[in-house]
């Protein structure tokens, strides 16, 4: 008997749990409904690498998504004046050109490494990195670098929706009204203008978070207490040169992203208003750019997680079951985890199997832990040029699950073994804990290399690889006429 599966609430998150669900179960029924008078929050361009391979699995084309959003290629971040000195540092992501290893104990995956020897050497890491050096050439290497996509999230929400609906999934264009449960609390019915019969239900509502919050009101976990950001202005620019990654600016009260697509720039001030409010944030903005900005779009937020996302028969994905902040363009690669996670549980999907929901909501929580924790690092810098600033410390304590691997950066001592765990799937290497820690000077010791001398190729032998290959690299127009 064919089971029917609904999702409430359309955007990326929505037309991707449904192009999933659509792919694990073909011969069911999907159904989306999506109210085009409420719309989406439309911000999210930035993504990480984990889409690449997400659409790869959904059968979707790379070339196909670039051409039909106004895509680009990003090859990791640029973190800029974070700590009030003009200067910046490259987050990037992972690089295999050649594999490092450190002779006698390790013949491979010893990139984290050839890092510390970098520290060690007091070199700059975006010189000595592949994918830094290129992306501030403004080139790309999609074979050799790990990347991920920026795109314009209307035109990317109109394609899922375009592919969707030619791979047969219903969509219902109409707005959420209520719902009905069975005595042991499962939705049985969603009702619009007329009923939806549901046998497993999506609650992909946004920030509006209808189900998962509304009718079940789920704990929500705030995570006020250790990140600061609650309000962002969009002040979208047009087109500039093109650049492979996404920029994120340091100001005094928050920080600014810029995301280059190939007919605009994606832009906004993410900021703490417990400081400032949006006609100051406004003018801050300005006087930076030096020319005068409309505010596309206002958006207030709560950054935290719920309890539980898995409540009876009903999944929250996307903004409707966790927001952080955009600062490492988290959002979609969270939800890509949480629905890959999803199909291990494929055999209890329509059971009240109260262990496997606990399982999933535990590996979703600690997915959160382990972002909150990575974002939270980006904000030990040393600016004291406001009052948000100087108030960070002491008003903003790191987190209790991140104070172990705070305290081994502080010591230059991060090893492996600090950033695995085996009950998550959203984990940062430590090669991105190395940059960022090492971009803002979070190190109070030197490096100790010692028993590790041996490295291979040598941080010379990879310079020259680098540069040799950075000479034939596209550029992101090159790349992009080639398609």
């Amino acid at each position: 008997m064919k089971k029917n599966f609904v999702i409430l609430g359309g955007g990326t998150a929505g037309w991707f749990t449904a192009l999933f669900i659509q792919k694990v179960r073909p011969n069911d029924n999907v159904s989306i409904i999506e109210s085009t008078k409420i719309g989406t929050i439309g911000v999210g361009e930035a993504t990480t690498p984990n889409i690449i391979n997400f659409f790869t699995y959904l059968n979707i084309p790379i070339e196909d998504v670039i051409k039909n959003t106004n895509g680009t290629i990003k090859n990791g971040i640029s973190f800029e004046n974070w700590n009030g000195d003009g200067k910046k540092y490259f987050h990037a992501f992972f690089e295999h050109l050649t594999p490092f290893k450190v002779h006698p104990m390790f013949s491979n995956d010893c990139f984290e490494f050839y890092l510390k020897h970098l520290i060690h050497e007091n070199k700059n890491l975006d010189d000595y990195q592949y994918s830094s050096l290129i992306s501030y050439q403004n080139k790309v290497d999609t074979k050799h670098l790990s990347y991920a996509l920026h795109f314009d999230a209307g035109m990317l929400a109109a394609f899922l929706k375009k592919t969707a609906i030619e791979r047969g999934i219903n969509h219902i264009d109409a707005e959420f009204e209520s719902l009905s449960t069975n005595d042991k609390n499962d939705i049985t019915k969603i009702t619009l203008n007329n009923g939806q019969d549901v046998d497993f239900v999506f609650d992909c509502s946004g920030l509006a978070k209808k189900i998962i919050g509304e009718h079940y009101k789920t704990k929500w976990i705030t995570y006020k207490d250790h990140l600061p950001m609650k309000k962002a202005i969009i002040i979208p620019k047009e087109k500039e040169d093109l650049f492979p990654y996404t920029k994120a600016i340091a100001m005094k009260y928050g920080w600014i992203f810029e995301i280059p697509l190939q007919h605009r720039v994606g832009r906004g001030y993410i900021f703490d208003s417990d400081y400032i409010n949006e006609e100051q944030a406004l003018k801050e903005c300005e006087e930076y750019y030096g020319e005068k900005i409309n505010v596309k779009k206002v958006i207030d937020f709560d950054a935290g997680r719920f309890e539980k996302v898995w409540v009876n028969n009903c999944v929250a994905v996307g903004l409707s079951s966790t927001f952080i902040e955009p600062l490492e363009s988290t959002s979609l690669f969270l939800t890509i985890e949480q629905l890959m996670m999803f199909n291990h549980f494929h055999n209890t999907w329509f059971e009240s199997n109260e262990d496997d929901r606990e399982l999933y909501n535990l590996v979703c929580g600690n997915n959160m832990k382990e972002t909150l924790s990575f974002v939270y690092l980006h904000y030990i810098t040393k600016r004291k040029d406001s009052q948000f600033w100087i108030d960070f410390p002491t008003k903003h304590k790191p987190p209790k699950h991140f104070e172990k691997k705070l305290h081994k950066l502080k010591q230059n001592n991060i090893r492996h073994y600090d950033c695995v765990d085996t009950m998550l799937t959203a984990q940062f290497r430590m090669s991105s804990y190395i940059q960022v820690a090492q971009g803002l000077g979070v190190a109070e010791v030197p490096i100790n290399i010692k028993g590790f001398e041996n490295i291979d190729p040598s941080v010379d032998n990879y310079k020259k690889l680098i540069d040799y290959n950075a000479k034939y690299a596209d550029t992101m127009s090159e790349y992009l006429k080639k398609l």
